[in-house]
């Protein structure tokens, strides 16, 4: 129901408007009314009308002056200005001020219905385009959010530019200069290992903790890599001041999240680093740390240097992963005790076969196959239990012979999951796509490339794709859940054609009639009344 105050000094006139108009009908209600502008402009602040009816000329204050108050407080209000004959040289100044709608005095109740009519649909257009923009607002900040957090995520990995990495970080007002750089990776781990919801709540919890610990740090750059993994760029002006302020900062964030959370939190630290290059040689060393936490245990605080005097190394060797990933890719059953042999002989003749290293090669193998087996959709928990026990696995590791037996149990079953994802690859994929359909198919913006965007393809792979996985083209199905909606508002509403056709993503009420027809066989208006 939309609100009508009237404002007119001639109480005939008031009263006719009022007691002559079934205003339920044309789903409004008579809100108030006032001989004067003077006397109306504090009812008006109080009710707050949708539509204000007010004469031209009235004492102490005319139509035009409450128009003109009313359009500054109360920008929303569509204003009808009542006149005469005489009176039409106010039009342009009227028109000025926004006003909506002019009727010639008499006025009868009719005209005023159909004016009133005009003016609801209006209202009602401008509210759902309101709430389409309001929709469209948050998807571009989700967007941004995610934006941001994938291009921070490529710069530690050492995939930007230098000057990608101004502009990028001045487009998403990252303060990113300083002298010094050391990169931080918090893991958190939850004790609820069978419910996902409880365990998602935990995770939220973790990062709203950090979140806290770091409002208006501006010393800090948080961000999200995956559920429970957060990464922070600590930036400083002193090498020795920033390695200690990293350890103190961690140490505060470690004893907030296990007081107010279910979590256990590691943390891995990596070395100070000059220039905006030394960003992604720090992530590497908090990597590497990051890897060391199922030998050292969970729940601590573990610095690249930490590691260096525990090992007595001065420098680390990262194990090429290439050859591991390649066979998950594309070895068979058959090859997996020669490849597993192989890998073996290429450790021993690199002297690198002591136990420190079999551990960190089971460990790098086993992150690698739980990646390999989350991009194909499966739960990591049920196909590699391994890889939540790893400090169990490393302790029953003695020798090559028991590393060679686990990892060809590993590598065997992720060829089998490999093997049973591949009919069905792509369905989380158009189970995503489908549920962005679902969520905006009244954006008339939508299309094929915005849904390709969202699920992170090329139009034509997902064209490709969604038809293959789907059964029909992605026009088709857009089509369907659009009519299926309108067919609904058809039934329960009675909205006309052309709102329902707005409302479902047509920018053409003729267009959507016509596919309406196509598609159902009858025209809309035939479908209502059937």
């Amino acid at each position: 129901m939309y609100k009508v105050f009237l404002v007119d000094d001639e109480i005939e006139i008031r009263e006719g408007m009022r007691d002559s108009i079934n205003w339920a009908n044309i789903n409004f209600v008579f809100s108030g009314e006032a001989p004067d502008g003077e006397m109306a402009l504090p009812l008006i602040q109080e009710v707050k009308p949708d539509v204000l009816i007010t004469d031209i000329k009235m004492p102490f204050m005319d139509g035009l002056q409450l128009s003109r108050m009313v359009h500054k407080m109360m920008p929303w209000v569509k204003i009808v200005i009542l006149t005469g004959h005489d009176e039409f040289h106010y039009a342009k100044e009227a028109i000025s001020i926004g006003v909506a709608e002019f009727l010639l005095k008499p006025v009868c109740a009719t005209e005023l219905m159909e004016v009133l009519k005009k003016i609801a649909a209006k209202i009602g257009q401008e509210k759902k385009e309101e709430e389409t923009s309001e929709k469209l607002k948050e998807q571009l900040q989700n967007n941004t959010v995610v934006l941001r957090d994938r291009f921070l995520n490529e710069l530690v990995m050492g995939m930007v530019s230098l000057q990608d990495i101004v502009d990028k970080c001045e487009h998403f007002q990252i303060n990113i200069i300083s002298k010094y750089y050391l990169v931080t990776i918090m893991e958190a781990e939850t004790k609820v290992w069978n419910m996902n919801d409880c365990k998602y709540r935990e995770y939220l919890k973790f990062e709203e903790v950090v979140d806290k610990i770091l409002k208006g740090n501006h010393q800090v750059i948080k961000f999200k890599r995956n559920a429970g993994e957060l990464i922070l760029i600590i930036k400083g002006d002193g090498e020795l001041n920033l390695g200690t302020y990293a350890y103190e900062l961690s140490e505060t964030i470690m004893n907030e999240v296990e007081r107010d959370t279910d979590c256990t939190l590691s943390i891995s630290i990596g070395s100070v680093m000059e220039r905006l290059g030394g960003i992604a040689k720090s992530y590497v060393d908090a990597d590497f740390v990051n890897k060391y936490k199922y030998i050292y245990g969970k729940g601590k605080i573990l610095g690249i240097n930490d590691l260096k005097l525990d090992l007595g190394l001065k420098e680390f060797v990262k194990l090429d992963m290439n050859s591991i990933n390649d066979f998950m890719k594309y070895g068979s059953y058959k090859d997996i005790r020669q490849f597993v042999g192989d890998y073996v002989n290429c450790l021993e003749r690199s002297g690198m076969n002591s136990l420190i290293y079999i551990f960190y090669s089971y460990i790098d193998i086993m992150l690698n196959a739980s990646k390999f087996v989350k991009e194909l959709g499966w739960d990591i928990e049920k196909i590699l239990p391994e890889a939540v026990q790893l400090q169990n696995d490393l302790l029953i590791i003695n020798s090559i012979d028991k590393f060679k037996e686990l990892i060809e149990s590993v590598l065997r079953k992720v060829l089998e999951c490999r093997e049973n994802r591949m009919d069905d690859r792509y369905r989380d994929i158009i189970g995503k796509a489908k549920d962005f359909i679902t969520n905006y198919f009244y954006n008339p913006n939508l299309s094929l490339n915005s849904v390709a965007s969202y699920v992170n393809m090329s139009p034509n792979h997902f064209c490709s794709v969604f038809s293959q996985e789907a059964g029909e083209t992605f026009t088709e199905y857009l089509t369907k859940v659009r009519l299926k909606k309108a067919k609904e508002l058809l039934k329960t509403t009675s909205l006309r054609a052309a709102e329902i056709a707005y409302g479902v993503g047509y920018n053409d009420p003729h267009y959507f009639s016509y596919i309406f027809k196509k598609w159902e066989g009858v025209t809309p208006k035939e479908f209502r009344s059937s």
